[in-house]
Parts: structure tokens; C-alpha cells; sequence
């Protein structure tokens, strides 16, 4: 058992004051840990310490950030969407996506074994595909070249 099993890390939420605190206020409700820092020097004491497993904040500082400490960060402002509001079209407001924001934060929540397993079962349920067909011009070319169909058992000469 791992270290990060027994005590999850936190989330670091580096956006200005009002933001951060709302978004804190979001996770705290749904049970996650995070701490808010507005400051480029509360930033920096933060993820020196490696008290924290990921990062949330905007655009413009996720190159500060992964300066900083290698670790992955959730860029806020995908998770807003224009939406027109009034009778105008020029009138837009934006909605905040806040069920894919917290998918987004369950996910990375999970030890880094757990997404791994959870990947190797969405490979496995995949597999059962079919492979795409094959186009019917090279089916043609290949009958007229006297390609073979299957090449299985064939060696690769450049090995």
C-alpha cells in the first residue's frame, strides 16, 4: 500500500481571491481537500512543499506553475461555455460545466495505478471492434500485383 492511499494529497487552486475561494467552497462540498493561493509567492511555497497532486488554475498560469513543480494542472477556463442569453445575438453569457469539472477532478482524484487499470479495461472492451474495412481500390490493386492476402507467418526482412 502506498503512501498516497493512506493520505490523498491536496488540491492547490491558484486563481484570484474571489474565484479561488468559490472553487474551494466546490471541492469542499464534495469532499476534496485544496487550499487557495492567489500570489505568485503562496504558488511557490505551495508546491515546493509536494503537499498537493494537482493544480487548477487558468491559461496564462500553467507554464508558472509547471516551472514550478511537473504536475498536472486543470485549465479552468475549459469548463465555461458561451451561451447566447437575451433576445439579441450579440448578447452572450457564459455557463460554468460544473458536473465535467468534478469528472475532471474525481479522475485525477484516483491513484495513478487506479486510472492506469481503468484505462486497460476501456482498451479491453475495444478490442471486440471490428477492424475497418478495407478500401476496395486496394483490394483491386493487391489481386492485380498478386499480393498475398494474409501475411501471416511472413518474416520481416529487416530484422
Amino acid at each position: 500500500m502506498s503512501i498516497e492511499t493512506i493520505r490523498p494529497k491536496r488540491i492547490l487552486v491558484f486563481l484570484p481571491e474571489a474565484a479561488a475561494n468559490a472553487i474551494v467552497a466546490k471541492l469542499a462540498a464534495h469532499g476534496h481537500q485544496s487550499v487557495a493561493v492567489s500570489t505568485f509567492p503562496e504558488a511557490f511555497t505551495a508546491l515546493r512543499s509536494d503537499n498537493y497532486s494537482f493544480a487548477i488554475t487558468t491559461r496564462p498560469e500553467i507554464d508558472l506553475l509547471r516551472n514550478i513543480r511537473s504536475i498536472p494542472v486543470v485549465n479552468l477556463e475549459i469548463f465555461f461555455h458561451t451561451e447566447p442569453s437575451g433576445d439579441g445575438p450579440l448578447i452572450t453569457s457564459k455557463r460554468f460545466d460544473s458536473s465535467a469539472f468534478l469528472k475532471r477532478i474525481e479522475f485525477l482524484i484516483q491513484p495513478l495505478a487506479t486510472r492506469v487499470e481503468h484505462a486497460g479495461v476501456e482498451q479491453t472492451k475495444n478490442e471486440g471492434m471490428r477492424e475497418p474495412k478495407t478500401p476496395r481500390w486496394w483490394v483491386a490493386v493487391k489481386s492485380i500485383l498478386g499480393l498475398l492476402r494474409r501475411r501471416e507467418g511472413l518474416k520481416d526482412v529487416r530484422s
